[in-house]
């Protein structure tokens, strides 16, 4: 049967969806029953997903710190750096609520030794979920904004301009893993979203740790992720070395 037909076969046979009552708990029918057939003409489970949960395939990866958090996804800026890379703020007058956590950070800053191959930042992260809205448009939504410190390992430019495979993902991956084992909760940036839809390397890695989750003896858990981020680098260089 033709995807048009069963789609006008499923509105006549669920109330639900013809008289726009809720479907399930707080989905309206007509969403649920659009994304169910986004879903099935595209083969794309993602468009069922965001509908009944709010999140697509990769956000409840993502969400649940399974896979990388992207450098500026859909061209939105994440993380956001509130200090540059001699530790001042940017902004001339420090906001109030911030102003405990930047004298921590100043600590911090000053305590921690600083290679070349990494940098330290006061910063702001937070992850993403996309959902349908009312009337069946995908939307983007911000989900757990933080501010927090935060790490970022170069890694050599031709790693984001000339690797192709895989191999650096997988890298990335194990590392994110030892990463949650160590500090749960910690953000793992890597990669970008290229104009045409398609996943990039990028020539920089990123741990951020919110002071919401590690403000207690925060010094001690910069450096377990200065080892983690590290060892991830010098993994990345070694395999993709040119």
């Amino acid at each position: 049967m033709p995807v048009t037909a069963l789609s006008r076969l499923f509105l006549i046979v669920s109330p639900a969806a013809e008289d726009g009552d809720e479907a399930g708990s707080d989905i309206p029918g007509n969403v649920f029953a659009s994304a169910l057939f986004r879903a099935y003409e595209n083969k794309d489970l993602s468009a069922l997903l965001m509908a009944v949960c709010d999140n697509s395939m990769f956000d409840l990866l993502r969400n649940s710190f399974l896979i990388p958090v992207r450098f500026n996804d859909k061209g939105v800026q994440n993380p956001i750096l509130l200090t540059d890379e001699e530790g001042r703020f940017l902004e001339k007058k420090i906001p109030l609520i911030l102003e405990k956590r930047y004298r921590k950070f100043q600590y911090i800053y000053e305590l921690m030794a600083r290679p070349s191959e990494y940098r330290m930042y006061m910063a702001e992260g937070f992850r993403e979920k996309y959902g349908y809205d009312g009337t069946g448009q995908i939307e983007t939504v911000k989900t757990g904004e933080y501010t927090g410190i935060l790490l970022v390992f170069e890694l050599p430019d031709y790693v984001e301009k000339t690797v192709q495979d895989t191999s650096v993902y997988t890298i990335v991956w194990e590392y994110l893993m030892r990463l949650q084992q160590r500090l749960p909760r910690a953000m793992m940036y890597y990669g970008v979203m290229d104009e045409n839809g398609q996943e990039r390397h990028t020539s920089k890695l990123g741990i951020f740790l919110p002071f919401t989750h590690f403000e207690h003896e925060m010094d001690k858990k910069i450096e377990e992720a200065v080892e983690i981020g590290s060892e991830c680098r010098n993994e990345i260089i070694d395999k993709t070395k040119m």
